[in-house]
Order: C-alpha cells, then structure tokens, then sequence
C-alpha cells in the first residue's frame, strides 16, 4: 500500500474523530479537547498537503494541485481564527462553513491519491 493511500486513509478517520469532537464543541462539552482537536485537524492538512506533493511527482493536474495546496492553508487559517470571527449569535455560521470548507479537502484528497494507483495493464 502506498504513502498516499495510508495517508488518505488517516484522513478518513480523523474526518469522523474531528465531526465527532466538533459535535462535542457545538452542544458545550469537551471545551478542554480544543487543542487535540487543532492538532489533528493539522496533521489532517498536511496529510493533504502530503498526497499532493506525492501527485505532483505523478504529474497530477496542476490546477487540482494548487487548489489542495491553498485549500489546506483556507482550512488551517479557518481554524485557527474560527473563536473570533462573527462572536455571539450568528458565530454558528462560522462553525458550519469550518465544517464544510474541511470536509471538502476529501474529495480533493481522494482524487490526489488516485494518482499514485498503477495504470491498468492492457491485456
């Protein structure tokens, strides 16, 4: 199994542990698992980041490329600022476009990773 493949792998799982920890924030538990949160939600970005360098070498699209590379860092700064951006009633705004904007490094993720899979062998 290829780097990309565990890495997308990780991936999964730290998207399911990172929408169950954000469920725990939204209903006011788990305040004191931020931290953890943030540190997985890091390694989460670069492990995209990680898959592209990978697909690069592969020659993957530069445009899919550029897209993980920014996209990780709009999930990292999200992230990072989320507390202080629309604080009070409408900050759950900014908790479902976190939310979003995260989940859709999937996608990107698993078309990255694509490219390290072998090409079919014409028979």
């Amino acid at each position: 199994m290829g780097v990309s493949r565990l890495l997308l792998m990780f991936m999964r799982a730290a998207a399911a542990v990172q929408v169950i920890l954000g469920i725990g924030f939204w209903t006011g538990r788990w305040a004191g698992l931020v931290n953890v949160h943030m540190a997985i939600g890091s390694l989460f970005v670069i492990s995209l980041w990680v898959i592209a360098g990978i697909a690069s070498a592969r020659r993957a699209p530069g445009r899919l490329l550029g897209l993980a590379f920014v996209w990780g860092v709009v999930v990292l700064a999200l992230g990072m600022t989320q507390r202080s951006i629309l604080v009070g009633d409408p900050h759950w705004i900014v908790r479902v476009v976190h939310l979003v904007v995260s989940l859709t490094s999937m996608p990107m993720a698993e078309r990255l990773a694509a490219w390290q899979r072998p090409a079919p062998v014409a028979a």
